[in-house]
C-alpha cells in the first residue's frame, strides 16, 4: 500500500512538472505557441534563448526581493523541485550524493528539453534555484525519516 501511494504522488508530481514546468501551460496551448514563435524570431535575431553566466537573471529579482513578481519567481524555482528531492532521497538513497546526482541529472533534462524544442530558456540561474529545491527536499526527507523512526510509523516510512 505504502509503496503504491508513493508511486501515484510520483506520477501526479511528473504530470504537473511537464505541464507546468516544461510545457508553462496556464489553461491555453495558444501561449505555449506564442512563447515557441517568440523564441524561433529571437534565435533568427541572433538572440539566443540560453543562459550560461550564474546569477545573470536572478541578480534583477534578488535585488527587487521584496516585490511579489521577484519573490515568486526566486521562490517558485525553488518550491517546485522541493518534491523532487523530497521523492528522489525518499526511493534512491540517504545520502546527499546520489539523489543530488540524480535531480541535477532531471533538471538538466528538463532545461535541455525546453532549449532543444524552444519552449523555454536553457538558463543556468533555473538550475541553481531548481537544485536548491532539490537540496531542502533532500534534507526534509532525511528529518522525516529521523522523525518518524523516533516517533513511530508513517505512512511513507520505508527504510
Amino acid at each position: 500500500m505504502k509503496k503504491r501511494i508513493f508511486m501515484i504522488l510520483i506520477c501526479i508530481y511528473v504530470l504537473f512538472l511537464i505541464f507546468f514546468v516544461i510545457l508553462k501551460f496556464d489553461g491555453s496551448f495558444e501561449e505555449i505557441n506564442l512563447l515557441h514563435q517568440q523564441i524561433i524570431e529571437n534565435e533568427q535575431a541572433d538572440l539566443k534563448n540560453v543562459n550560461l553566466v550564474p546569477f545573470k537573471t536572478i541578480s534583477p529579482y534578488l535585488k527587487n526581493i521584496t516585490e511579489m513578481y521577484a519573490f515568486k519567481n526566486i521562490m517558485g524555482n525553488i518550491i517546485i523541485f522541493f518534491p523532487l528531492g523530497f521523492f528522489v532521497s525518499y526511493r534512491f538513497s540517504k545520502k546527499v550524493l546520489k539523489p543530488m546526482i540524480i535531480c541535477m541529472l532531471t533538471i538538466l533534462f528538463i532545461e535541455c528539453i525546453q532549449l532543444i524544442f524552444k519552449i523555454g530558456f536553457f538558463d543556468v540561474d533555473d538550475i541553481l534555484l531548481n537544485s536548491i529545491g532539490c537540496l531542502f527536499g533532500i534534507y526534509f526527507n532525511f528529518f522525516w525519516y529521523i522523525f518518524t523512526k523516533t516517533a513511530g510509523n508513517s505512512i511513507l516510512v520505508k527504510r
